[in-house]
């Protein structure tokens, strides 16, 4: 029945789920971190070469390169929007569990990398990004709780140094490339803590619920 099918659809935008579990939380970071990788892109590349771009995305080399721009984009945003989930987590885990919380996000991590099918130009596999990020998450856990333009820039600059368009052509837009992605990032940051039920979501996965569906 699509009139019942629509309906859903509607109903999810207008009222989202609540993210109060790591199944939930799973969903949202790898969606929302393919849509930033994404969206930076190809907008990036079609304002770039203007009317040229429906040619341009023909071409195989390009969307080769497109591909290993998203895919590496999407790596790096996963990591940071896990570092801002930790930092909005934190204050509501059971006390003395802020290890097992910590583990849990990098397990998390460690699942949706290795759950989807490896691109071509990462036969190696993801080992060297999960130890980066396993870092990088222990050091913010030691401080400050992050936020959206506290690690943005991290995402920012993998997007920029791969993007499929050639370093002198676009030497003068890093900003704008910066910029972009800072906004979809405190956008994203935002909406996860709307619908963050934190309590719930922390005890769920220090406890182990659900953390690799």
């Amino acid at each position: 029945m699509p009139s019942i099918s629509i309906w859903k659809r509607i109903k999810a935008r207008l009222r989202p789920e609540p993210i109060a579990d790591a199944g939930v939380l799973r969903s949202f970071l790898e969606q929302r971190s393919a849509l930033i990788a994404q969206k930076c892109a190809i907008d990036y590349c079609k304002g770039k070469t203007g009317l040229a771009s429906y040619a341009l995305f023909e071409e195989k080399p390009f969307l080769d390169a497109l591909e290993v721009c998203r895919w590496e984009t999407f790596a790096a945003v996963l990591g940071d929007l896990i570092l801002i989930a930790e930092g909005q987590l934190r204050p509501h885990a059971p006390a003395g569990r802020l290890a097992a919380l910590r583990g849990a996000l990098e397990a998390l991590y460690v699942s949706i990398l290795t759950a989807l099918p490896a691109p071509a130009h990462r036969a190696q596999g993801w080992a060297d990004e999960i130890a980066s990020f396993t870092a990088r998450l222990a050091e913010a856990a030691r401080g400050e709780p992050r936020k959206a333009l506290d690690v943005a820039d991290h995402s920012a600059g993998r997007l920029f140094a791969t993007l499929p368009i050639h370093a002198s052509m676009r030497k003068l837009d890093e900003e704008v490339v910066y910029g972009a992605v800072r906004f979809r990032m405190v956008a994203v940051s935002q909406e996860m803590q709307s619908r963050l039920h934190a309590a719930d979501a922390a005890e769920r996965l220090v406890s182990g619920q659900n953390v690799t569906l």
